[in-house]
């Protein structure tokens, strides 16, 4: 297959700006936590649940945003899990000098939890779901309550992919929203 040097060029860029992404996201995540497409308005997680007394579930946390947007609103606690340490590390400190004494931080995977099962009220993910549907599904169903939510706001752009199929075919119901500088995006959500 031959490849113009343009379609080359647009590779190129692409590699660079993931593994730039990847070093200011493991490497210094104080940098990652100051990107702009973090910066979109909160009121688009709280329209979707309440999270006061709640037990909350935030799976890939990254810096944070998530979970600290569920501590803010009043949940009992949250547990934000969360697979690289120096991330872990950066929400610990975010947590200690936020003074958000009901975030605590966990290692683990979308796919293998570290919660009993019907623990959680809700269980919510940003920039994480996708890689092995089924089995993300199957983990996330494990660990919340019945008459619990799910909320996913996976990262696919506002196209019909096969991420948007699998969880329109599990019952998620779904709108838009606006990533700052990413543009329109989808959020999916689930009574359970």
């Amino acid at each position: 297959v031959s490849n113009s040097s343009t379609e080359i060029r647009a590779c190129e860029i692409d590699i660079l700006c993931r593994l730039n992404d990847l070093i200011c996201y493991a490497i210094d995540p104080e940098i990652y936590d100051k990107l702009p497409f973090l910066g979109w308005d909160p009121t688009e997680l709280n329209r979707l649940a309440k999270f006061t007394g709640k037990i909350v579930l935030d799976i890939g946390a990254g810096t944070g945003k998530l979970a600290f947007i569920a501590a803010q609103a009043g949940a009992y606690c949250v547990f934000a899990v969360e697979p690289v340490n120096n991330l872990r590390v950066y929400i610990k400190k975010k947590a200690r000098n936020g003074d958000f004494s009901n975030v605590f931080v966990s290692d683990g995977l979308m796919t293998d939890l570290p919660f009993p099962d019907d623990f959680i009220d809700i269980v919510m993910s940003g920039h994480v779901f996708g890689d092995y549907p089924e089995s993300e599904y199957q983990e996330m169903m494990r660990v919340v309550k019945s008459g619990g939510m799910v909320i996913l706001c996976p990262g696919n752009n506002d196209k019909d992919n096969e991420v948007h199929a699998f969880l329109v075919n599990k019952g998620f119901r779904w709108s838009k929203f606006e990533e700052p500088e990413e543009g329109i995006k989808r959020k999916y959500w689930k009574l359970v």
